[in-house]
């Protein structure tokens, strides 16, 4: 992730590693915040979720460790060392470690409860929001704008509540489909937001693939057992596809 802005003519300097990260921190950001909600409502699964919310966390930052070519060297270290707050990927990073140690907390017992699902919900917004604030700061990709800030949100809490009704939590289906139409409903509107080239390109490139995921998403509308996997193949599948495609620079850059 040393190329997080992506300097001009760069090229694509994130690959399939990174875009597996894209997925798995939405996962993790959204298991986060439903696991906090359920620790403030006391609910009888909160500690359940608590499980699957550190073990996500802690896939997604194995992965981003994994993925680096300076992993050996340990320097993302600087993330915890030193204060960037115009920095997304600064917000990401401590957001993702203080949700997991808020998590880890409330699963061991240790502290006070609510005050721990306080900070907890707190922090698994910074890990939601920081995705999108990542991608639309890239002023030299034209597929990447303000919209992914919102949409990128949207469909980590889908990827969340995706598992949530995998795992027979019969609250999480009416949010599920709530959230995944106003994302679907974003993606929709996404293209229409983007320059004429930048709008070719994203068709030239994926436009049979960005209406798939559309579609499938809408599978979700249609069986109850056919929800929660068409939430997460279309959630999973436009992010990534978001991450991919955006590196394109355009003419001239």
């Amino acid at each position: 992730m040393t190329e997080f802005y992506g300097l001009p003519n760069a090229g694509e300097f994130w690959h399939w590693t990174n875009l597996l990260h894209f997925i798995l921190v939405g996962l993790a950001g959204g298991m986060a915040f439903l696991t906090a909600l359920l620790h403030l409502k006391g609910h009888p699964e909160a500690r359940r979720y608590t499980l699957w919310a550190l073990g996500l966390i802690a896939l997604d930052l194995f992965v981003l460790w994994a993925e680096s070519p300076a992993r050996f060297r340990f320097t993302h270290v600087w993330l915890f060392l030193t204060f960037h707050p115009a920095s997304p990927i600064w917000w990401g990073s401590w957001g993702l470690a203080l949700s997991f140690v808020s998590a880890g907390l409330l699963y061991l017992g240790k502290g006070p409860g609510r005050p721990l699902a306080l900070a907890l919900l707190a922090f698994s917004l910074v890990a939601l929001a920081y995705p999108g604030m990542a991608l639309a700061v890239n002023l030299n990709r034209p597929l990447w704008n303000a919209l992914l800030a919102g949409l990128f949100p949207l469909t980590a809490l889908v990827l969340g509540l995706g598992v949530a009704v995998l795992m027979k939590s019969s609250w999480a289906l009416y949010p599920l489909r709530i959230l995944l139409g106003a994302s679907l409903f974003l993606a929709f509107l996404y293209p229409f937001t983007l320059t004429l080239e930048a709008r070719g390109h994203l068709w030239e490139e994926s436009g049979v693939l960005y209406g798939l995921f559309l579609a499938l998403g809408l599978g979700a509308f249609w069986k109850e057992g056919l929800a929660p996997w068409a939430a997460l193949l279309a959630a999973a599948g436009l992010r990534a596809l978001l991450v991919a495609v955006g590196q394109w620079q355009g003419l001239g850059l």
